[in-house]
């Protein structure tokens, strides 16, 4: 390897091993095999999977085929379970040091973003890529069985290949972008919002339909296989999940936060209004003593469960929709309250989780939230190269704002905004060295002065 390759080199390896240092550190640290990790409906499904009841889960009463979950994975989590053991500590902490990988990835990417996005200015993308590194949220985010972090690093991978112009207008671009659009998909269908973003800028990129083509004929080739499979086990389209009135109806009904879980004091009215039955107000009961008290055990079980007995998996999904349908229109005002709320928990802390109260995480969103909103400000004459990155976040802000919000929500689109973020730093560090230089300087003109005038 000759001298320039090494100094191109360096820093991408010195960032890369830094970041993943972090990750790999923090899952060691946090580990042990007695932790209890939960996985959620993905682990159920891989489990399900290796059993060969196919991809299956129990969802709102019934066991059967589902599409609550996109297939990637789970299926990623059912390979760990088929190498190391069904839930095992060795399999949960296989997929957290392959996260790690994932989420170095993610790193190394926003550094492309930035400068894919203001070749002018390469220290932005570096700026940005250290403090994805380093950022505490992504830090601890590989430990967690969630597919947040392979979407964040999808996500921004998309970006970064179609806003790149070195490689813009090539075939193989549009078609490499379509597999990442595709496998995204899979992991996470809410960023189809990004996609037609994506497609304009190929568009605009290269002024001719074939590359636009290409990208929405391969990315719909990865996603079709999986569509077949909704068609069939449900007997009705469904584009990936089918799960959207389902999470539609808990970030909106009358008990609701504007997210999947309410707080404990909360829980425990709604849990002695919930079923007038010993049973009811104690297992009603025994849910809101846990930190995270979920919506759906207090309103549902175990009567709403009996209503929605026999019903499809989408079918279900449409009825409780439109019981949030029915809740808007009957409460305009109380929804548009809710969406501001969901606005501010998907912007700062989501205050129905516990895991936000953290210090820390408030701290680094905080900070987040300030360098963004400075580094928006200081680039807003350059929005027009700016515009896809900005476009998805928003895009995918007003979604969660509208329908239901999370802390890991906010994620995928994080990276985006360290570019931003990355800008306001670099003019605080300019503003700063500036500074130095004028008070270095001021005492030595002011010596020289007086020596004149004396020697006058």
């Amino acid at each position: 390897m000759n001298t320039r390759n090494q100094r191109f080199l360096m820093p991408w390896i010195v960032l890369a091993a830094i970041a993943l240092s972090l990750r790999a550190g923090t899952v060691l640290l946090l580990w042990s095999p007695e932790a209890d990790i939960w996985t959620y409906e993905h682990g159920e499904i891989a489990e399900n999977l290796l059993a060969g009841r196919g991809f299956s889960v129990r969802f709102l009463g019934d066991d059967g085929p589902t599409s609550q979950q996109a297939p990637l994975y789970p299926a990623l989590l059912a390979g760990a379970y088929w190498g190391w053991g069904t839930a095992s500590p060795a399999a949960l902490l296989a997929v957290q040091l392959l996260q790690c990988v994932a989420g170095t990835l993610l790193v190394l990417t926003v550094v492309w973003l930035g400068r894919a996005l203001l070749p002018d200015e390469p220290l932005i993308g570096w700026i940005a890529g250290w403090g994805a590194a380093a950022y505490p949220t992504h830090v601890y985010m590989v430990t967690h069985i969630q597919v947040a972090v392979w979407t964040a690093w999808l996500l921004t991978l998309l970006l970064a290949v179609v806003l790149d112009r070195r490689i813009a207008g090539r075939g193989w671009t549009a078609a490499g972008a379509g597999l990442i659009a595709g496998l995204l998909l899979l992991f996470e269908p809410i960023m189809a919002l990004a996609v037609p973003i994506a497609g304009i800028v190929l568009w605009r990129g290269s002024r001719r339909r074939r590359p636009v083509g290409a990208f929405l004929a391969v990315t719909l080739a990865v996603v079709s296989p999986w569509l077949v499979r909704n068609a069939l086990a449900h007997g009705e389209f469904v584009f990936v999940k089918s799960t959207f009135g389902y999470a539609f109806w808990q970030g909106n009904n009358p008990a609701s936060w504007g997210t999947d879980k309410i707080p404990k004091s909360q829980a425990d009215q709604i849990a002695s209004q919930h079923d007038d039955s010993p049973a009811g107000v104690h297992e009603a009961l025994w849910e809101a003593r846990h930190e995270t008290v979920y919506i759906d055990d207090l309103l549902l079980k175990p009567d709403g469960y009996r209503q929605l007995a026999g019903l499809s998996e989408p079918e279900k999904s449409r009825r409780l929709g439109r019981q949030a349908a029915a809740f808007i229109r009957a409460a305009p005002v109380r929804y548009l309250t809710l969406c501001a709320r969901r606005l501010r928990y998907f912007l700062l802390f989501d205050e129905t989780n516990p895991k936000t109260a953290h210090p820390a995480y408030r701290a680094a969103t905080v900070l987040w939230l300030l360098l963004a909103a400075a580094g928006a400000v200081m680039l807003r004459r350059r929005w027009r190269e700016l515009w896809p990155a900005v476009a998805v976040f928003v895009g995918i802000a007003a979604f969660h704002t509208f329908t239901i919000v999370s802390a890991r929500f906010r994620i995928p689109v994080e990276p985006l905004s360290f570019v931003w973020c990355a800008a306001a730093v670099l003019a605080i560090w300019r503003g700063a060295v500036g500074r130095l230089r004028r008070i270095d300087q001021t005492p030595h003109d002011t010596w020289q002065t007086g020596n004149t005038r004396r020697a006058a």
